[in-house]
């Protein structure tokens, strides 16, 4: 599934205008992200443009750090009909502070990933991260076995997204959801597993070596990784392949670090789990593969004007941002009674 973000965003905005417009002609959205993650600010820039393009209301909430988000998002809540939140490391982090303040102010939140929308959220359009981490185990094996460019190589994206909602939420704002949506922590799951499609290929038993450089702790990137080491082991063979996983704990320097480790051992490929692990390995080699996951907007990320899906470098991988069209779809469907109050 080959389409820039521009694209998926802009595509959005009718339907979002759905949402805002519907009873309240001056409904402000409130777009909350942290000031410092670029993918963020790309998000909210363009939803901004296209919303004002409309003649409707919106309200930047940006914060520059965990420090403070309370302040930020307590002074300007009440200004504010809706939330959203994008794909944002550092709203996730804070997601437990986002959901004491939004539901003293009973304000319905579309959250950007399941993660957030657990902590913070109504609802969520949910990519899987095992799923996005086994996809990037499918390109590495192709890169490495078979002799894919990595150049050449599209940013991959879920193809299956499912529509997910938090009960307890949506239950004290009197939200009703229709009948796809699956509720968070359910056991509902799609038949059959995204490892069915994986192979081994490496006929000759070649060794390889990987490193995997994660940015943090996290639930979702802990997915991610998961799936994309169970990817490799399977399609290369798992005596055949031999995997360095380090943690930067969150800090961007660290990062730089660990890729730049990756590269004295002169790894075969690094496989980077969120956007400054990714920069960080992109800075460290122009040789190796490089392989990205956990990251919403690749051409953000590594600045590349008019991105097109492909990079011409040694960079490609998955993005961890669900299609936005479908997103304002259900804002539209599910928030519209609540603003119309």
């Amino acid at each position: 599934m080959k389409k820039s973000k521009l694209f998926l965003i802009g595509s959005a905005l009718p339907l979002l205008v759905g949402l805002v417009s519907c009873g309240k002609t001056h409904a402000n959205v409130g777009l909350v992200y942290c000031a410092a993650e670029a993918n963020s600010l790309y998000q909210v820039n363009v939803v901004k443009a296209e919303l004002e393009k409309r003649n409707l209301s919106t309200k930047l909430i940006s914060f520059s750090d965990s420090n403070d988000i309370q302040s930020v998002l307590e002074g300007t809540i009440n200004s504010v009909d809706t939330i959203y939140l994008p794909t944002d490391n550092a709203c996730a982090s804070n997601a437990e502070i986002i959901n004491r303040i939004v539901r003293q102010h009973k304000k319905p939140v579309f959250a950007g990933e399941e993660g957030i929308c657990k902590g913070a959220g109504a609802i969520t359009l949910s990519i899987s991260y095992y799923n996005i981490g086994v996809e990037t185990g499918k390109m590495a094996i192709d890169i490495l076995v078979n002799g894919k460019d990595i150049k050449t190589l599209p940013i991959a994206y879920d193809a299956n997204p499912v529509k997910k909602y938090n009960k307890n939420f949506c239950d004290e704002l009197g939200i009703t959801v229709p009948s796809d949506y699956i509720e968070l922590g359910s056991n509902a799951s799609i038949s059959g597993s995204p490892l069915d499609g994986v192979s081994f290929v490496n006929s000759s038993n070649t060794k390889f070596k990987i490193g995997i450089s994660q940015l943090i702790t996290h639930d979702a990137l802990d997915a991610a990784t998961k799936g994309f080491t169970d990817a490799v082991k399977k399609g290369l063979g798992e005596d055949n392949v031999e995997i360095d996983l380090q943690n930067a704990a969150g800090q961007s320097d660290l990062c730089s670090t660990i890729a730049n480790t990756f590269v004295a051992h002169n790894v075969d490929l690094i496989m980077a789990n969120a956007t400054p692990a990714l920069q960080a390995a992109a800075n460290s080699t122009n040789t190796i593969p490089v392989l990205g996951t956990s990251v919403t907007e690749y051409g953000v990320a590594l600045a590349i004007e008019n991105f097109s899906g492909t990079t011409g470098i040694n960079v490609s991988g998955t993005s961890d941002l669900a299609p936005l069209d479908v997103q304002a779809e259900m804002l539209s469907e599910v928030f519209a009674s609540f603003m119309a109050k």
